[in-house]
């Protein structure tokens, strides 16, 4: 059984998804874009509290087709909290940008974001076989047919490496330059437990792809990362998550509660030993224990996700 708070999220989330695809569903026409929405919606943690991080994917030769402003005007009216002005979201991405643009100049940070949420915490509100579309061309650009049966997901691996490093060296840069966008609490503890969570869930991802064919890499890869990341740890530890997602289950209750999160949103980097903060910080601690051991529970020492985590 799901801890309390996971449990009614997932029910929250699930029937808001329900509600925007309904509205989008109704409004909309055509199947040369989709709509998708990442952040706590996409991973199935939302509340209340949560904002809204979507959007619109297609091809670059038909983004004058892509309703923006109806877009914005139908989600608008379903959520209290929008996606940041001039963020990485509600904005048309190419196919192109978000399947081909891996690594070198070209993968700027946003672009960099964008791909990895999309793989990692993405469901769709519009076009559901759009979003599967170019869900399945990333994977596949991903595992070439070049991979080996012995090897495992190894680019997806270093890409997802690569991202959660740069969004923690992000924060702390901005965190030095004094960045007031966004409460500073908040952001930290989501780079301890949701940021986490979002990394260990395409880290096992990978290492499940261990002993396949580059198909059956593709295959595993497209079953797991279509699922919500608490749902996937479940689906590949079972009974063994529940002392993991007791610990998150902490998280997002305590960023649930609007009082508990009114003062979090006032605790700032100067202010670490806050005891409310530095209890939660600790809960990270331990919930980055479980999740190691239940990474070397699974996989014996001379399983490759070892040496790729490592070398």
């Amino acid at each position: 059984m799901l801890p309390q708070t996971i449990a009614t999220n997932q029910h929250y989330s699930a029937t808001r998804l329900a509600e925007m695809r309904d509205a989008l569903g109704k409004s909309l026409s055509g199947d040369t874009f989709c709509v998708v929405v990442t952040g706590s919606y996409g991973r199935h943690e939302a509340s209340d509290q949560s904002d809204l991080d979507y959007f619109i994917i297609g091809r670059e030769a038909e983004r004058s087709q892509a309703p923006h402003q109806q877009v914005a005007d139908i989600l608008g009216k379903m959520v209290t909290k929008k996606p940041a002005v001039n963020g990485p979201f509600s904005s048309y991405i190419t196919a192109e940008e978000l399947v081909n643009r891996i690594g070198l100049d070209g993968d700027t940070n946003s672009i960099t974001t964008r791909r990895l949420l999309f793989l990692l915490e993405c469901e769709w509100l519009y076009n559901e076989a759009g979003k599967r579309k170019f869900f399945d061309d990333l994977i596949a650009n991903y595992v070439t047919s070049s991979v080996t049966r012995e090897s495992i997901a190894r680019f997806l691996v270093n890409d997802v490496i690569r991202y959660y490093r740069t969004i923690s060296v992000d924060f702390e840069i901005k965190t030095r330059e004094g960045d007031a966008s966004k409460a500073w609490a908040p952001r930290r503890l989501k780079l301890v437990f949701s940021r986490k969570m979002l990394y260990f869930g395409g880290i096992i991802a990978a290492a499940e792809t261990a002993g396949r064919d580059y198909a059956g890499k593709r295959e595993k890869l497209s079953e797991l990362l279509q699922l919500p990341p608490i749902t996937r740890l479940q689906t590949v530890f079972g009974e063994k998550s529940l002392p993991a997602l007791e610990l998150y289950d902490r998280f997002l209750r305590e960023l649930s509660d609007p009082e508990v999160r009114a003062r979090l949103d006032g605790v700032g980097p100067h202010d670490r030993n806050d005891t409310e903060l530095r209890s939660l910080l600790d809960a990270g601690k331990g919930f980055s224990r479980e999740l190691i051991k239940l990474l070397n529970d699974r996989y014996g020492t001379d399983h490759p996700i070892h040496e790729a985590l490592l070398m």
